[in-house]
């Protein structure tokens, strides 16, 4: 064996490691989708999370008038569902990087928006068929919204990271 090549193992070891970063990557990807799925069921409706958004609101506002707590509960409501499909976004946007590398970074967020388009259509239309829920495509609007604001600032993170350290300012 010549000084310069590698032994037998090395390699496969290597695929070996890649394997299962790319397993683990999916797994987060499909536990975040539990999560999400869990979380568009019945136990989580209004009814039920207002029992415990009501003391908190109470307790940091004091007493407040019903359009003002449901404009609250509406506002953290939402904000769920774009922090919610923000993460997923960009959990999937790293498994689809990983899953390929030699893979455009725009082919990756178009993954990661095509997958927030599925979970949060296949969510919304399950909500329409349960007797405490509502499916509503505005929610699937937040939902894109939240994994779109999410992948674009990773591009924007990324493009800024790759820039070189060198390049003249213009003055």
């Amino acid at each position: 064996m010549a000084a310069t090549d590698q032994p037998p193992d090395e390699p496969e070891s290597e695929k070996t490691g890649r394997r299962r970063r790319i397993i683990l990557a999916w797994i987060f990807v499909a536990a975040w989708a539990g999560v999400i799925w869990s979380l568009g069921g019945d136990d989580w409706s209004l009814q039920q999370t207002s029992r415990t958004l009501s003391p908190l609101m109470e307790f940091l506002f004091g007493d407040l008038d019903g359009p003002t707590k449901w404009r609250i509960y509406l506002a953290v409501r939402k904000s769920a569902h774009f922090v919610e499909y923000a993460i997923l976004a960009l959990l999937t946007f790293r498994a689809a990087l990983i899953s390929a590398p030699k893979n455009r970074v725009a082919t990756a967020a178009w993954i990661a928006l095509f997958l927030v388009a599925l979970v949060a259509t296949a969510d919304e239309a399950r909500q329409a068929f349960s007797s405490t829920r509502t499916g509503s495509p505005n929610d699937v609007l937040i939902d894109l919204t939240g994994g779109a604001v999410a992948v674009a600032a990773l591009l924007l993170i990324s493009r800024r990271l790759r820039a070189p350290d060198d390049t003249p300012s213009r003055a």
